[in-house]
């Protein structure tokens, strides 16, 4: 009897540790199924975002060759339309320097410096200072004696500087303008208080004026006759520039 139950037992003892066995491999194949499961997983969002990225790549290269392309071609475009214009604008100023006898029309002006070799006179009221002249061009202005004469109507700077050397008083000049109808006109003035000490002071004076062909300007010391008046050619000068 206690064989039997010893047999029985062990009987039992096997079969559960077979079934044991069993169900520790089943349960190996089902961690190693679920494993590879989980790496199937983790690797296919990497191959996804992979292909995602290659694919903006890929458009994004195309997407630039052709802005690049684009551009190129505009700026081709734009270089052949500029390189027209500007041979159209040669052939027109050339068409027009050939009609004019391919003459360009230089801008006027004058300026008179002090005469060193001569003296200041008294005209009537009026210290006159003798000139001559320093610069010339254009045809629109000359000079004849002490004035400037205008050859052509328009607008003109101009502008004039004496070089004082007297004592304690108050000294200056004008610029005036004798028309065609011989009327005497001021266009500038300038004052000047001379120094106690040192007896040498400038006085200039400058503006834009309208003038007319034939109008004449000079440049006068007024009620000054012992004025003492530098000669020197980058002191005292009167000038005339034109301006259309």
């Amino acid at each position: 009897m206690l064989y039997q139950t010893l047999l029985l037992a062990s009987t039992l003892t096997v079969f559960l540790n077979l079934f044991l066995v069993y169900k520790v491999t089943v349960l190996e194949g089902d961690i190693n199924k679920l494993r590879g499961d989980v790496l199937n997983l983790k690797r296919q969002p990497k191959e996804s975002t992979d292909g995602m990225i290659t694919g903006v790549s890929r458009t994004w290269e195309r997407s630039k060759r052709a802005a690049s392309l684009k551009w190129q071609r505009r700026t081709e475009k734009d270089s052949q339309t500029l390189g027209s214009q500007t041979a159209s604008s040669l052939r027109t100023k050339r068409e027009q320097g050939g009609s004019s006898g391919g003459t360009v029309a230089q801008q006027s002006f004058l300026q008179l410096s002090a005469n060193i070799e001569e003296q200041p006179f008294v005209r009537g009221n009026v210290t006159v200072i003798p000139w001559t002249v320093a610069v010339h061009q254009g045809e629109a202005i000359s000079s004849t004696g002490d004035r400037i004469i205008v050859q052509q109507d328009g607008f003109f700077i101009v502008f004039g500087q004496v070089l004082f050397q007297s004592q304690g008083t108050i000294l200056g000049h004008i610029v005036r303008r004798r028309g065609a109808n011989q009327r005497s006109t001021e266009l500038l003035r300038c004052l000047q208080e001379m120094p106690q000490t040192n007896y040498a002071n400038t006085c200039y004076t400058g503006g834009i004026v309208k003038l007319e062909r034939e109008d004449e300007l000079e440049l006068v010391i007024p009620d000054r006759p012992q004025a003492q008046v530098s000669m020197d050619a980058d002191s005292t000068y009167f000038g005339i520039i034109q301006l259309n």
